[in-house]
């Protein structure tokens, strides 16, 4: 969650010493000047205290521009959509239902969606941030560290991000390469993924998961990030005795959950946020650990304190790079015209 009175107070803390510390370095720089032009020295401290100012307002842009975005009526159309297609959205209650839906105005406004060979419609945009947020909604400290694009593609793609040519059998992925930093789903899985609630599979949800499992810098299956210590060993044991049935066909998770320890992260993440219920009455020591990651919450504040300083909103594809639809076009003269952001709406 992108709302957290502690990282707002972290922010202004920041700007403010850092403003003053730019303030004082150049008070001393022209120092001298006092000496021979009093007149100049005070018109040159003026000049510096509003530098100064204007570096605090820089500083704290990001947080300024996510308080208004609390004050701004989130588009009744967005809504319809997440009454119709996102039952976690529907179970909410009246308070936290708004809470949710400034969240993903914040989210679309820092995180740029784009359509690859496709458009993205309201309603694959307003989904596609649903994915991301579902996940972390319960810590208000969580950001997605270099999260700063997620690219929509028409239909399943190869693992190299062709649209083309054989292997074209990827449904969503965490970028890697020149596309790291960037989430890559297909549009009709991300649809599908939300349109049963109780099937236990939504890729969208599935793949940011991937990235919550490499928060404490590794992709292992063992979110070290969100459990504590104390259940880590819990954790393993749980998910190798859910891989052993899964593989043994005893077990109602997607198989694709026994591939590997950092496919069933994701897959019992999907069963977690999907259908609840089935997942507390079939696997409750499973479910009981799910619910302390998902209820953890353990940020890196001063990191995201820094990067806050500099407005930095994650990793986007740059807009003179080779376009990822493979057109031999730059980016910015191909799909780039279809991305959209929640600034662009306004």
């Amino acid at each position: 969650m992108h709302l957290s009175a502690e990282k707002t107070r972290l922010n202004t803390i920041l700007s403010i010493i850092l403003s003053v510390l730019i303030f004082l370095i150049f008070v001393l720089f022209i120092w001298k000047v006092q000496h021979t032009n009093k007149t100049t020295f005070y018109i040159l401290v003026a000049i510096g205290a509003l530098a100064a100012y204007s570096c605090y307002g820089i500083f704290t842009k990001k947080f300024a521009d996510r308080k208004k975005l609390e004050k701004t009526p989130f588009p009744e159309k967005w809504r319809a959509i997440l009454e119709q297609d996102v039952h976690y959205y529907r179970q909410l209650s009246k308070e936290r239902k708004a809470l949710f839906e400034t969240e993903l105005q914040i989210f679309l406004h820092e995180t740029r969606v784009t359509g690859i060979k496709c458009e993205v419609d309201d309603r694959t945009l307003v989904l596609a941030a649903c994915a991301a947020e579902i996940p972390v909604f319960s810590f208000p400290e969580w950001e997605y560290d270099n999260l700063g694009e997620i690219l929509i593609y028409p239909n399943a793609f190869t693992k190299d991000f062709r649209l083309e040519g054989e292997g074209r059998n990827v449904w969503g992925m965490v970028g890697t390469g020149f596309m790291e930093g960037l989430m890559i789903l297909a549009k009709p899985a991300l649809i599908s993924g939300f349109q049963n609630p109780h099937d236990k599979m939504n890729v969208g949800i599935h793949e940011f998961a991937h990235l919550l499992d490499a928060a404490d810098g590794h992709y292992d299956g063992v979110p070290k990030a969100f459990l504590p210590n104390q259940y880590l060993g819990a954790w393993a044991e749980v998910m190798k005795y859910e891989i052993g049935r899964i593989k043994g066909g005893k077990s109602k998770m997607n198989a694709y959950g026994g591939t590997s320890d950092v496919e069933f992260f994701a897959v019992a993440t999907e069963y977690f946020f999907e259908n609840p219920a089935a997942l507390k009455q079939e696997k409750p020591e499973l479910y009981k650990l799910l619910q302390k990651i998902y209820q953890q919450d353990t940020a890196d504040k001063f990191k995201t304190a820094l990067k806050a300083l500099v407005n930095y909103t994650g990793k986007k594809l740059g807009r003179n790079s080779a376009c990822p639809c493979q057109s031999g076009k730059k980016y910015k003269d191909c799909c780039l015209n279809n991305s959209r952001t929640y600034a662009s709406e306004m």
